[in-house]
């Protein structure tokens, strides 16, 4: 797989928001611009 260039338009997919509910990229560009960002799950223990 390689990685998109700048500006280049992102595949849709399909991420969970919570255990019961999940959000779609191209639902919500239909409402204006996105940005994603992705990091590691931050509610453990520290």
């Amino acid at each position: 797989m390689t990685a998109l260039g700048i500006g280049a338009k992102a595949p849709n997919f399909t991420l969970r928001r919570t255990f019961e509910e999940s959000v779609d990229l191209g639902d919500l560009l239909e409402k204006g611009p996105v940005v994603v960002a992705f990091y590691v799950f931050d509610f453990g223990n520290i």
